[in-house]
């Protein structure tokens, strides 16, 4: 399915449960347009109550489409993977 709408890109913090414990963070690209339905697809997909979830930016429909990604599918962002639309796939 071709993707038709703007993705979101979504940060996901989990917050430490311990002072010792360093916080988690992640990053998703969401093939959803809507800014609330992008978090909340992160929030059910983590499963924490002490998450923060936040939408840090947008994603042109045409660079999702480039990435492969279609309507309401949501990837992983691995440390180092540029997500800019300027990068190449």
């Amino acid at each position: 399915m071709q993707q038709k709408t703007d993705g979101r890109v979504v940060r996901l913090l989990s917050k430490r449960r311990a002072a010792e414990e360093a916080g988690i963070e992640q990053w998703f690209l969401v093939a959803i347009g809507d800014d609330a339905k992008a978090k909340e697809a992160i929030s059910n997909a983590a499963h924490g109550t002490d998450d923060v979830v936040e939408v840090i930016g947008t994603i042109p429909a045409t660079r999702l489409a480039s990435l492969g990604l279609t309507e309401g599918e949501v990837r992983l962002v691995l440390p180092g993977e540029p997500i800019n639309s300027q990068s190449p796939p």
